[in-house]
């Protein structure tokens, strides 16, 4: 299996401020089920078991835990709306959609392959466009699945899909290893690494980004005066791309990891990652901070990303198994400062929260916690009982 390797007001006013967030519902009056609530995906030490904990934040920062335990440790979580859900990966290959009201409770489990005798798809992520349409991004196969969420029946779960077989790679999986999507004016952007074995650095074989449009699923021409025949996508400077990250008023961006996998070949590493900026309307990418070359790799490989606002990002680089540290960077410059108090430390996701605070997932098999960064100051400290992944607030 292939892999790709996610303010200053106090404690009163951030207590205040997430009590506010989501403009009063998904209407901007009426209180929605959960806008208070972050929902979190937590994974144990040793990979024997997955859960789902919930971050009430109108009473606090205690985190509920046993929400949706399982065996299973290749699991993601999506939201959107009222609705949380469970995205079962590798193996697994299952959308679960739960209620904020009844959060224990699966209110369906469908299937995110086309036939139950397909090999798996490892799904990656889940993009909403509305509740009736999301798109879930595949790792392992040539198509974006576009299903209904609101579906009643696991018949009319699976409604469409977009075929990204153009971006096929020549190694024997033969697909294009799509990573990530995000929906930005009505466009959907799926990144694909197209790994060639696990070599993101072959001659002619570069990452790209597809767009699409939503209202009909069909391919955006995103270099119109190139030849016909030419992929319609963006193509990348930097291979292994992971993580896109969208800030309304600041822009799109994407994190690239770089030739992480060289040791599975007996390569030199390959600095081939760093954080882009990509132009949703002129589909131009722009490099914002490079992980460097052979010689000078400040960050090492670069992991995970985090937008707060024009002056303030963050991402994490990889120092060895467990042992990471975090970077603040201007996504307008690319200067790049080290926060010297999260170093050395299993740092598994980064997001930014109400309030614009950072925050920072751990893993450690005593401790597992997130804590709530203001870019000077650890402001709260939120234990759970599992290493943290993926962190969603209200939409």
């Amino acid at each position: 299996m292939k892999s790709s390797l996610n303010k200053l007001f106090g404690l009163a006013a951030l207590a205040l401020g997430v009590t506010a967030c989501g403009g009063g519902g998904s209407n901007g009056a009426t209180p929605v089920a959960g806008e208070n609530t972050v929902v979190v995906s937590t994974k144990a030490a040793d990979f024997s078991g997955s859960d789902i904990q919930l971050i009430d934040l109108s009473e606090g920062y205690t985190a509920q835990s046993g929400v949706a335990p399982t065996d299973q440790s290749d699991t993601t979580v999506a939201r959107y709306g009222e609705y949380f859900y469970r995205l079962g990966r590798f193996n697994i290959d299952e959308l679960s959609k739960y209620s904020f009201d009844a959060p224990s409770t699966p209110i369906y489990e469908y299937s995110t392959k086309n036939n139950a005798e397909d090999a798996t798809s490892n799904p990656y992520t889940v993009v909403f466009a509305s509740q009736e349409k999301a798109y879930i991004i595949q790792y392992g196969e040539n198509e974006v699945l576009i299903v209904n969420p609101s579906a009643t029946t696991e018949g009319e779960f699976i409604i469409g899909g977009i075929d990204l077989s153009a971006y096929a790679d020549a190694d024997t999986s033969g697909v294009a290893e799509a990573a990530d999507g995000v929906i930005v004016d009505g466009k959907l952007f799926v990144v694909m690494q197209r790994l060639v074995g696990y070599s993101p650095a072959e001659t002619g074989v570069s990452a790209y980004i597809a767009v699409f449009d939503t209202s009909t699923d069909q391919e955006i021409d995103t270099n119109p005066s190139d030849a016909a025949e030419n992929l319609r996508g963006i193509e990348l400077s930097t291979r292994n791309p992971n993580k896109f990250v969208y800030q309304s008023g600041v822009g799109l961006f994407l994190q690239s990891t770089g030739d992480a996998f060289y040791s599975y070949a007996g390569r030199d590493p390959g600095y081939t990652g760093g954080i882009t900026k990509i132009d949703t309307q002129t589909y131009s990418e722009t490099m914002i901070v490079d992980d460097g070359d052979e010689t000078s790799h400040p960050y090492g490989f670069m992991y995970n990303l985090a937008i707060v606002n024009a002056e303030n990002g963050y991402f994490v680089g990889y120092e060895s198994y467990q042992n990471y540290n975090l970077y603040k960077f201007n996504p307008n410059t690319g200067a790049v400062t080290a926060i010297d108090a999260y170093s050395g430390l299993n740092i598994t996701e980064i997001a930014t929260g109400p309030q614009s605070n950072l925050w920072i997932g751990i893993g450690d098999a005593a401790q597992p916690r997130i804590e709530l960064f203001d870019g000077n100051n650890t402001l709260e400290t939120i234990q759970l009982n599992q290493n943290p992944g993926a962190m969603k607030f209200a939409n």
